[in-house]
């Protein structure tokens, strides 16, 4: 379920604001990279198609989301790429993310069932 959540436009919609309203998004990174180790964690046991579909469709979302809701502060914050480009490259980092955290759980769990059998 954490899947679905629309981070790649989260991120950036949080990130422009900020930068809008004149603060710092001090939270921005180690909130991104929690989520990414607690997605990957929780996202062990599920199919691998099934957590490419549901970020596919995260990163679409995003996509539109980001269409309606980010407005960069200036006409070079997305530059030299499109906004749409930066979301959807946001949301294949992520999603690299989450199966590295993913890839790596799933190997201490089959080294801890061969070596500690319960």
């Amino acid at each position: 379920m954490l899947s679905l959540v629309p981070l790649p436009f989260l991120f950036h919609y949080y990130e422009t604001t900020q930068y809008i309203n004149g603060g710092e998004a001090p939270f921005l990174f180690p909130g991104t990279i929690l989520f990414v180790i607690v997605v990957g964690l929780l996202s062990v046991k599920v199919k691998l198609r099934y957590i490419m579909a549901v970020n596919l469709v995260t990163i679409m979302v995003s996509v539109l989301l980001g269409k309606e809701w980010i407005t960069p502060p200036n006409v070079t914050w997305f530059k030299p790429l499109t906004q749409d480009s930066v979301v959807i490259f946001t949301g294949i980092v992520l999603l690299i993310g989450k199966l590295v955290v993913r890839l790596i759980a799933k190997i201490i769990r089959n080294i801890k069932e061969n070596h500690f059998p319960s």
